[in-house]
């Protein structure tokens, strides 16, 4: 549970991170290819894309947390075709 914790509350530090980074290494790259303000935008373009992978990957860990049994009754469901019957 801790571990889930964690990764949650670090998701909020690593989206910004990722924005800034991205948004800010594009000001680098215009202002040494002289492209502004483009490569600034892909860049935050960039980070927000990787913040939204971030909160996608902490959303399924968290729900796998909270389901562990899900993986193996979805393995049981795909054993057999819809509307077949085994009789025994």
């Amino acid at each position: 549970m801790w571990a889930v914790a964690g990764i949650t509350g670090a998701v909020g530090l690593e989206i910004a991170l990722a924005i800034g980074i991205g948004y800010f290494g594009g000001r680098y790259l215009d202002g040494k290819l002289g492209s502004a303000p483009w490569l600034a935008w892909i860049g935050f373009a960039a980070g927000v894309g990787a913040g939204i992978k971030a909160l996608i990957r902490v959303v399924r860990t968290y729900q796998a947390s909270l389901n562990p049994d899900e993986k193996t009754s979805a393995s049981n469901h795909d054993e057999e075709a819809p509307g077949s019957h085994r009789e025994d």
